[in-house]
């Protein structure tokens, strides 16, 4: 493997772990908003939540 494949797989598995983060913390702000009734924050949480995991899919691949 080169180091430029070396730091490529590098980068993406630090893209990946903040994708990961990003995703818990959707999931519970989503919590937070089912809690308390709050559609517009919901449905604004769900559509993050819908691209952090593409995001996430298209790195995995």
């Amino acid at each position: 493997m080169t180091y430029s494949q070396m730091w490529n797989n590098a980068e993406n598995e630090a893209e990946i772990l903040y994708l990961e983060q990003q995703i818990v913390a959707i999931k519970k702000e989503i919590m937070r908003a089912k809690t308390a009734e709050q559609q517009e924050i919901l449905d604004q949480a769900h559509r993050k939540l819908a691209e952090l995991e593409a995001k996430l899919d298209e790195l995995e691949e």
